[in-house]
C-alpha cells in the first residue's frame, strides 16, 4: 500500500512538473501526454527524493526524460511544492529473456537501482580463457561511455559463455551497472526478449510495435552503465547487413521488414555481440572492436575436460587424453559433450578415444546431444547439430557455398585448391543449364572471358562466405594459388547430416560430384605436372571412399589407376598399395575377374608388393596374371609379353637367376620382333638381362649389354630419363663388381645429383644410388665419407620402404660393416643381431642374406676376442646341425 501511494504521489508530482515544462518551451502537452515508466529514488542525506519518469507524446516515438526533486513529504502525499524539472532526448534499444528482480544498491547517498537480467545462471565450469577474456577488457573495460564489441567464432566455440561469464564480471565488479541480455537469432526471440524487459523496466503496456522496442532501447539507455548482450546475431541481415545482396532470397520479404539495427542502444553504455559471421565487424561494430573465438589451447582443452568430467586426468593417461583434444580439434563444444559422456559412463579418455575410431560409434557419439544448464531448451547441442542453423543461413544467402561446403565435405578436409571449388561451380553451373535445357549438353560452361570472370567471383564469395561463417580457413597463396582448409568436425557434420535417410539422393548428388571434380582436374602421368598431381593426390582417395555411395566404382578405379601411376613413378610404394587394393575391388566387383582393366590392377597391385619386399606374393600375382593375359590375348600380344618381363623381376629379386635370364630372352627376341631394335621396351629387357648377368657373375657380359643400352637410351629416352639414369647406375655397379671403383664413383656421383633432381630425394632409385656410392667409399677404405652416406641412407629407407625391406636390412647391415671396419665393434654388433633377427622373421633362417649376416657377426665377435662364444652365430648354426644329423 505504501508503495502504491508512493507512486501515485510521484506521479502527481510528475504531471505538475509537465506543467510547468509546458509553459516554459510549449513542446510538450500534459494533455496529450502519457508516462511509460518511472522508479523513485529516496535521497537519504536530505530527506529529499528523485523521480525519474520516461514520458512520451501520445502517438509519437519522440521521448523526453523527466527528472523532479522534491521533499519526501511532497511524495507521500503530504506536501505540494512546485518541483524542478529538466529534459533531454533519448534514442537507441536492446532486448532480453529471463529476468531477476531489479537491484539496490547505496550510493553517494542514493537508493540506486540497477536491474540484472541474465538469461542463465553463472557457469561455474567455465575456464578462464586468458587471452580472449584480455582482449575483451581491453575492448570493454569498465565505464559508463557508450562502447562496443563483438565475438565472432565458429559455432560451438564458446562465444556464448565467455560473454556470460564478462557480463557477470561487470555486475560483481559495479553494483549500480545494469546487465541484459537478448537472443539475436531472429526477430521473434528479438521482439520477445525486448517485451520481457520492457515489463522488467514497467514500461507501459500500451505500446506495440516499434514503438515498445524504441521504448526499450531508450528505457535501457537512461539506465547507466548498463552492459547489453546480443546473443547468437548470426543473421546479419535482421540488423540491415547485407540486404541488397539478400534482395532475390527465398525470405526476402520476411527478413527485410524491419531492420532491427535502430532498436539497438548506442549511447551510454556497454554493447557486446556475439555471432557466427566475421562480417559483423566493419559493420555493426568496427572491425578493429572483433575478437575471433576459435579453438582452444591445449592447456584450455585439457582443464575443461577435467572440469566438466569431474576428475583429474592421471600422468598415464595424459598423452590419449591430448589425442582426444587433438581428434575433437579443441572445440569447447565437442570437449564438454566427451567429458559430460566420459563422467556419466564412467570410461575414460582412453575409452571414449577408441570409441571415437569406431566409424558408427562415432556418428552416435558425435550426434548425442547431452543437456546443459547452460544453453536454451529445445536447442540442440550436438556436434553434428549445432552447425546446421548456419548452413541453412548460408542456402538463403549464397547457395553456390552452400553447393560447394557439401563438395568438400566427400574430399579430403587440408589442402584445398581454389581449383576444386570453380570445378564444382562449373559442373553446378552446366548441371542448371542442362536441366533448363532439357539434359541436353552444352558444349561449353562458360561463353567468354567475362563469363570466366563472372564464375571465378562467383566462387571467390562462397569461399569468403564460407570463411566468414569459420567454415573454412585461408590457407596459403602464392601467385594465383589459394589453398583452404576444412573444419573437419563440420566435414563430418556435413556427412552426418547427408546421411539421413530423407537426404540420401543429395549424398549420392554430392559425392558422385566430388568425384567428378577430381576425375576432371587430376593430371596426365607426366614428370612435368607432378606438381598438380601432388595437389589432388590425397582428394582423390577421398572421393573414391564414397564411390559405393554414389554408384561411381567405375569411375573411382580408373581415379585410382591414374594416382596409382602417380605414386609408381615417385616410389611412394607404401601409399601405392591401398590405392592398388581399392581399385582393384572395385573392378572386380563391377567388371568381373578377366575384364582387362581388372588384370591392369592385379598387375599393379603385384608390382607395389615386388617394391616392398614382399617377393611371394607378387609372385602369385604376376603368375595368374600372365596366365590370363595368355588366355585373353595371346602369347606375343605386349601385355603377355610384359607380364612375362615383370614375373623375371620377382626371379631375379628371388635369387632364381637362371629363370630370370630364360625369360628375359624370350622376352628380348619377341620384343625385337614386334618392336625392333630401338623400341624402349627392347631396350629396357636388354639392360634387365645384363642386371640378371651380374647377379650370375657375368661381368663381361654385363658390361657388353649396358655398354651398348646406354647410348640407346639416350637417343631414344633422353639424358634425364629415369631409364637413362638408372641404366648408368647399373654400369657402375659393374664397375664395382670389376673393382674398377675410380669409374663407378665417377658415374655415381653423376647419377646421385641428376635423380635427386629427376626423381626426387626420397624416391627409392636415389635411396639405392646413395647406398651404391657409400659402398664404392667402403671399398675405397673411405670409412668416413661412407659412414655419412650410410646414416641418411637408413633413415630414409626407414621412412620411405620400412624397417622390414629387405633394402632397409641391407642397409643396416653396410653400416655395421663400416662401424666394423672403424673398430667400433659394440655398435657394429647391435646392429647385426638386429639384422640377423630380421631376416629370420622376413626371408627364412636359410635365405644367402642369413649366412653373410651371421659370417659378419662372427667376424665382430672374434674382433672382441669371442672367438668360441656360445653367441657366436657360426657355433651356433654348427651345433643345431650336428644335433639335427
Amino acid at each position: 500500500m505504501k508503495s502504491r501511494r508512493l507512486r501515485q504521489s510521484a506521479v502527481f508530482a510528475l504531471q505538475l512538473a509537465l506543467l510547468i515544462k509546458t509553459i516554459s518551451d510549449h513542446k510538450l502537452l500534459l494533455v496529450t501526454s502519457k508516462i511509460i515508466t518511472m522508479r523513485v529514488e529516496r535521497r537519504v542525506a536530505d530527506g529529499m527524493c528523485i523521480v525519474e519518469a520516461i514520458v512520451a507524446k501520445t502517438g509519437r516515438c519522440d521521448m523526453v526524460l523527466m527528472t523532479v526533486v522534491c521533499p519526501e513529504e511532497l511524495v507521500s502525499g503530504r506536501t505540494r511544492i512546485p518541483p524542478a524539472a529538466a529534459g533531454e532526448n533519448l534514442r537507441s534499444a536492446v532486448q532480453a529473456s529471463r529476468f531477476h528482480d531489479p537491484f539496490r544498491t547505496r550510493q553517494g547517498g542514493y537508493e540506486h537501482l540497477s536491474y540484472r537480467l541474465f538469461p542463465f545462471a553463472r557457469n561455474e565450469d567455465v575456464v578462464d580463457r586468458l587471452a580472449l577474456f584480455a582482449q575483451l577488457d581491453q575492448l570493454l573495460p569498465p565505464s559508463s561511455a557508450s562502447q562496443s564489441a563483438a565475438l565472432w567464432g565458429l559455432g560451438g566455440s564458446g562465444k556464448t559463455q565467455i560473454a556470460l561469464e564478462y557480463a557477470y564480471r561487470r555486475a560483481d565488479e559495479d553494483p549500480t551497472c545494469s546487465v541484459f541480455w537478448v537472443h539475436a537469432d531472429d526477430e521473434t526471440t528479438f521482439v520477445s526478449d525486448y517485451k520481457a524487459i520492457a515489463k522488467s523496466l514497467k514500461i507501459s503496456s500500451d505500446f506495440e510495435g516499434d514503438e515498445l522496442l524504441t521504448a526499450v532501447r531508450d528505457g535501457i539507455e537512461a539506465l547507466k552503465p548498463y552492459v547489453l548482450v546480443l546473443d547468437n546475431a548470426d543473421n546479419l541481415t535482421l540488423f540491415g547487413v547485407g540486404r541488397d545482396r539478400a534482395a532475390g532470397g527465398e525470405n526476402t520479404a520476411k527478413e527485410m521488414a524491419r531492420n532491427m539495427f535502430g532498436f539497438v542502444p548506442r549511447h551510454s553504455g556497454t554493447v557486446l555481440w556475439t555471432s557466427r559471421d566475421k562480417r559483423i565487424g566493419g559493420s555493426l561494430v568496427s572491425a578493429k572492436r572483433t575478437i575471433n573465438v576459435a579453438r582452444m589451447t591445449d592447456s584450455e582443452a585439457l582443464v575443461l575436460l577435467e572440469t566438466v568430467g569431474n576428475k583429474k586426468i592421471g600422468e598415464g593417461e595424459l598423452n590419449d587424453a591430448a589425442r582426444l583434444l587433438a581428434e575433437l580439434d579443441w572445440l569447447p563444444l565437442a570437449v564438454s559433450q566427451a567429458a559430460a559422456y566420459i563422467r556419466r559412463m564412467s570410461i575414460t579418455p582412453t575409452e571414449y578415444l577408441s570409441k571415437l575410431a569406431r566409424h558408427r560409434k562415432r556418428r552416435k557419439l558425435l550426434g548425442e546431444s547431452e543437456f546443459d544448464r547452460h544453453r536454451r531448451p529445445g536447442l540442440s547441442n550436438s556436434i553434428f547439430e549445432t552447425w546446421n542453423i548456419s548452413m541453412e543461413q548460408i542456402r538463403r544467402e549464397n547457395e553456390m557455398a552452400y553447393n560447394i561446403l557439401h563438395v568438400l565435405a566427400f574430399l579430403d578436409s587440408q589442402n584445398i585448391p581454389i581449383e576444386i571449388m570453380t570445378k564444382a561451380a562449373a559442373l553446378l553451373n552446366k548441371k542448371i543449364t542442362d536441366d533448363k535445357q532439357g539434359g541436353e549438353s552444352t558444349k561449353s560452361v562458360n561463353s567468354g572471358s567475362d563469363s570466366e570472370d563472372d564464375d571465378d567471383d562467383e566462387v571467390l564469395h562462397a569461399a569468403i562466405r564460407l570463411q566468414e561463417f569459420s567454415f573454412l580457413r585461408f590457407r596459403a597463396s602464392e601467385g594465383t594459388n589459394r589453398t583452404y582448409e576444412m573444419h573437419k568436425l563440420v566435414q563430418e557434420a556435413t556427412q552426418y547430416a547427408l546421411s539421413r535417410r530423407d537426404r540420401r539422393k543429395d549424398e549420392t548428388h554430392f559425392s558422385k560430384l566430388a568425384l567428378l571434380v577430381v576425375t576432371d582436374l587430376f593430371p596426365e602421368r607426366r614428370r612435368e605436372l607432378w606438381g598438380e598431381c601432388e595437389k589432388y593426390v590425397v582428394h582423390a582417395q577421398r572421393a573414391a571412399e564414397w564411390a559405393e555411395v554414389c554408384e561411381g566404382e567405375i569411375e573411382a578405379s580408373d581415379l585410382l589407376s591414374r594416382v596409382a601411376g602417380y605414386m609408381y613413378d615417385r616410389g611412394r610404394w607404401r601409399e601405392k598399395e591401398p590405392v592398388d587394393k581399392r581399385a582393384y575391388e572395385f573392378r572386380r566387383k563391377r567388371l568381373g575377374g578377366k575384364h582387362p582393366s581388372t588384370i591392369w590392377s592385379m598387375a599393379s597391385l603385384a608390382t607395389t608388393y615386388h617394391a616392398r619386399g614382399r617377393y611371394e606374393e607378387a609372385e602369385n600375382i604376376k603368375v595368374e596374371v600372365l596366365a590370363l593375359w595368355r588366355e585373353l590375348l595371346g602369347e606375343k600380344h605386349p601385355n603377355t609379353i610384359r607380364s612375362m618381363a615383370e614375373l623375371a623381376t620377382t626371379y631375379y629379386a628371388q635369387g632364381r637367376w637362371e629363370e630370370a635370364e630364360k625369360i628375359h630372352l624370350e622376352t628380348l627376341a619377341v620384343w625385337r620382333e614386334v618392336h625392333g631394335e630401338k623400341h624402349p621396351n627392347t631396350i629396357w629387357t636388354m639392360a634387365s638381362l645384363a642386371t640378371t648377368y651380374q647377379a650370375q657373375g657375368r661381368r663381361e657380359e654385363a658390361e657388353k649389354i649396358q655398354v651398348e643400352v646406354l647410348p640407346l637410351l639416350r637417343e631414344v629416352r633422353g639424358e634425364k630419363h629415369p631409364n637413362t639414369i638408372w641404366t648408368m647406375a647399373s654400369l657402375a655397379t659393374i664397375y664395382q663388381a670389376q673393382g674398377r671403383w675410380e669409374e663407378a664413383e665417377k658415374i655415381q656421383v653423376e647419377v646421385l645429383p641428376l635423380l635427386r633432381e629427376v626423381l626426387g630425394e626420397k624416391h627409392p632409385n636415389t635411396i639405392w644410388t646413395m647406398a651404391s656410392l657409400a659402398t664404392t667409399y667402403q671399398a675405397q677404405g673411405r670409412w668416413e665419407e661412407a659412414e655419412k652416406i650410410q646414416v641418411e641412407l637408413l633413415a630414409l629407407r626407414h621412412e620411405v620402404l620400412g624397417e622390414k625391406h629387405p633394402d632397409t636390412l641391407q642397409a643396416m647391415a653396410l653400416l655395421a660393416m663400416t662401424y666394423h671396419a672403424q673398430g667400433r665393434w659394440e655398435e657394429a654388433e647391435k646392429i647385426q643381431v638386429e639384422v640377423l633377427a630380421l631376416l629370420r622373421e622376413v626371408r627364412g633362417e636359410k635365405h644367402p642374406d642369413m649366412v653373410l649376416t651371421m659370417a659378419s657377426l662372427a667376424a665382430t665377435y672374434q674382433a672382441q676376442g669371442r672367438r668360441n662364444s656360445s653367441q657366436n652365430p657360426v657355433n651356433f648354426t654348427r651345433h643345431e646341425h650336428m644335433g639335427s644329423g
